[in-house]
């Protein structure tokens, strides 16, 4: 497989928009984005599946009563020939691309709370899979259900309207307007924290990979419940709580542990309360939140997630995320 060829970036320093690092990472998965080809998607980790026959045919692995019809040596050179020659609108490359699709609601639906493990945020669950020539860009502007938003990158779908975007996060995190508008639209939405992605797509950019991903923190497709949209964007913005490789598991709202109505200092705070448990330590945010106005972006999420999730629950304590880890 020949390698692609070497392109060049520029970078702006002093800007006080964006610093060097969001400039490099939103320009690297862009390229990585444009430059998405099946190759990157055709990787069939079982070469005797049905997945795997309706792509090799002949060369795929026989089963335990199959006849050898080619050597193992012929399979393996022919099914590299159909990996590396395949082209977006080959038969072949439907078959994977709706494969991939199929399962990308499940896969979302089985969300797993740990951003770090390899598998844990696939690029294939949340992007369509298709060339993007033309079909991707860098700050593109548009209202969102009236809002006014600038994604870091936008891809749109064949219609030219955006479809699924992405937001580079490292010295700011979003406000909560544009949370609710993204969670709200049929969007699919991802988001990268710059400096947590910078090394995996220096050493993928530096080679052409038979797999097409880079680092997700959080993210969701336009059908996810918005209860689960919520929770995962309260993740975001309590990405300061955390050690730089620590991950919530789950969180409650609860009463503000801090609230006292009889006490002359405390009646007129916030009595909305955020407990979350990490992969480490439990954490009540009582004493930090006892002083945040209505109008900061977590109590305004809460709130947000409260509207939808009192009916056939404890007001006191509602729960808005459970990881995988706690329905085993």
């Amino acid at each position: 497989m020949k390698p692609l060829p070497i392109g060049t970036m520029r970078i702006e320093v002093y800007n006080v928009e964006e610093s060097p690092l969001h400039q490099i990472v939103k320009k690297l998965i862009y390229k990585k984005i444009l430059d998405l080809e099946p190759y990157n998607i055709n990787g069939i980790y079982s070469t005797s599946s049905d997945l795997a026959k309706a792509i090799y045919g002949p060369y795929t692995s026989p089963g335990f009563n199959e006849r050898e019809v080619y050597s193992s040596e012929i399979r393996q050179a022919k099914r590299k020939e159909i990996i590396e020659t395949m082209k977006w609108g080959d038969p072949k490359t439907k078959i994977i691309t709706d494969y991939i699709l199929k399962n990308s609601g499940p896969v979302d639906k089985n969300y797993d709370p740990n951003p770090f493990d390899y598998a844990s945020r696939k690029a294939t669950t949340y992007i369509p899979l298709k060339p993007y020539v033309g079909k991707v860009k860098m700050e593109y502007s548009f209202f969102l259900n009236g809002l006014p938003v600038i994604p870091d990158i936008t891809l749109m779908d064949d219609k030219g309207k955006p479809e699924t975007i992405i937001e580079i996060l490292y010295t700011s995190l979003p406000k909560a307007e544009k949370l609710i508008k993204y969670i709200e639209s049929d969007l699919n939405v991802i988001f990268v924290f710059a400096d947590q992605a910078i090394k995996t797509l220096s050493m993928d950019m530096a080679c052409r990979r038979e797999y097409f991903r880079f680092p997700i923190r959080e993210a969701w497709l336009k059908d996810t419940p918005i209860k689960e949209k919520v929770s995962r964007a309260v993740n975001i913005l309590l990405q300061k709580k955390l050690k730089a490789d620590e991950f919530i598991i789950s969180k409650n709202i609860i009463k503000n542990t801090q609230y006292d109505p009889n006490n002359k200092w405390k009646k007129d705070r916030m009595n909305i309360g955020l407990r979350f448990q990490t992969d480490r330590r439990e954490k009540d945010l009582s004493h930090d939140m006892i002083l945040m106005k209505e109008t900061s972006c977590l109590i305004r999420l809460l709130r947000f997630m409260k509207k939808h999730t009192q009916e056939n629950l404890r007001p006191a304590q509602i729960p808005i995320f459970k990881g995988r880890h706690h329905e085993r």
